[in-house]
């Protein structure tokens, strides 16, 4: 199957799949079953699976995909990939439009799951959107590769280096440069404290890992401008730099709000306790594009994991929707996190609750460990793949339709 078949192929289907992140490619696999017999259509813009945790990585050399093509992954299948961009949603008459290489064509669906994901937010900061690089795929000229070149530009010169963000992107933004480039001066700022993302012990880990590489923190400031040599503070404080990384707050994909769904002030689509749109339930939303108003067990936030288990359930929804039969509300457990900083990390178990608990995994055990779970969220969807329906995760019955009712009735009648 190559992407121009697939492409050439336009018209109905029952289900598509806006987005092949982690919770789309997740979503159509478990679709995939050939006993359900749903046609399935997976729209990416890109042909090449985008590992997002491995973003920092690419800062210093290319990262070598574990999955190169999703055509080729998808081949033999039930699903049709459409390599394109999704240029409207119509949600009301169901129908998608996609800009393809050879040209735009219209889709009409039953229903959609939304992963487009999301993006760095640049845009309410003056000069962050021209000035400041970001950990982005492709090659937009702000883009991780072009920061790539950037650096190499410098070769054994001092560069001054900015990294504003204080959470895990920002850390490992910082430590991954300082890594490669040790003559290099680079400062975190951070709106509040540098590596207060899970709790004061994590920090202190994180904080004595940065400063002992020789990255300078600066907590409790926030950048309100950045110029093509400086970063200005809300302080009236002018930081020197030659390259400025932009690691805030991330906003989801435009579509949705464009489209008239109910979506929260960054973008993400307000689902109810079955992942559906609260204002078009023929829309599942899944991964970053989500906003669940119900309770989800865990915290629900931005990560691998939350997308895996969003874009596995909104498919268990749909099936089991189809086959009028019940389905417990979505909900999860989680069971770590790690961070890496350069060449070492942090690591500690978060079960169940995202919160840090027992001990605490450093240095290049941590990053190690960390780098084992990457891995495994690649080889899930490789498992899935082959035998759909394997994934499971834990904490699926953390929630009772009572409380999922309870929360959806107070959201909607504020």
């Amino acid at each position: 199957m190559s992407v121009t078949e697939t492409a050439a192929k336009p018209g109905f289907y029952d289900v598509a799949i806006l987005g092949a992140g982690y919770a789309g490619l997740m979503a159509a696999l478990r679709l995939g079953r050939r006993k359900w017999g749903l046609r399935i259509a997976l729209i990416n813009a890109r042909d090449q699976f985008l590992e997002r945790v491995r973003l920092q990585e690419s800062i210093v050399a290319e990262v070598q995909p574990r999955i190169p093509s999703i055509s080729q992954f998808v081949a033999g299948s039930t699903i049709d990939f459409i390599c394109g961009g999704v240029t409207s949603l119509d949600a009301d008459r169901r129908r998608i439009r996609v800009a393809t290489v050879t040209g735009e064509q219209e889709i009409a669906f039953d229903q959609v799951i939304y992963g487009l994901g999301s993006n760095i937010d640049v845009s309410d900061v003056p000069g962050a959107s021209a000035f400041a690089y970001r950990l982005e795929p492709g090659e937009g000229p702000r883009s991780a590769a072009a920061l790539r070149s950037k650096l190499r530009d410098y070769a054994d010169r001092c560069v001054r280096v900015v990294t504003v963000g204080g959470a895990e992107t920002g850390i490992e933004v910082a430590g991954e440069i300082k890594a490669a480039w040790p003559n290099a001066e680079v400062t975190m700022i951070s709106r509040s404290r540098c590596g207060n993302f899970k709790g004061s012990r994590v920090e202190t880990v994180v904080r004595t890992a940065l400063t002992g590489m020789g990255v300078a923190l600066i907590d409790h400031e926030t950048v309100t401008e950045v110029g093509p040599t400086e970063v200005i503070t809300d302080t009236s404080r002018t930081i020197a730099c030659d390259i400025c990384v932009w690691s805030g707050g991330l906003r989801a994909a435009p579509i949705a709000s464009q489209a008239g769904l109910a979506t929260d002030p960054h973008g993400r689509i307000q689902v109810d306790a079955c992942l559906r749109s609260i204002s078009h339930p023929q829309i599942f939303a899944v991964g970053d594009a989500a906003r669940p108003i119900a309770p989800t067990g865990a915290p629900y936030r931005m990560s691998a994991f939350a997308a895996l288990v969003s874009g596995a359930y909104a498919a268990d929804a749909i099936v089991a929707e189809r086959a009028k039969r019940p389905l417990p509300p979505f909900s999860f457990s989680t069971v770590g996190q790690g961070v890496a900083i350069g060449r070492g990390g942090v690591g500690f178990l978060n079960y169940p609750d995202d919160v840090q608990s027992l001990f605490i995994l450093r240095g290049g055990t941590a990053r190690n460990v960390r780098n084992f779970f990457v891995w495994l969220v690649t080889y899930v969807l490789k498992l899935e793949r082959k035998f759909p329906g394997s994934f499971f995760w834990p904490g699926r019955r953390r929630v009772s339709w009572q409380q999922a009712n309870k929360a959806l009735q107070q959201v909607l009648t504020a």
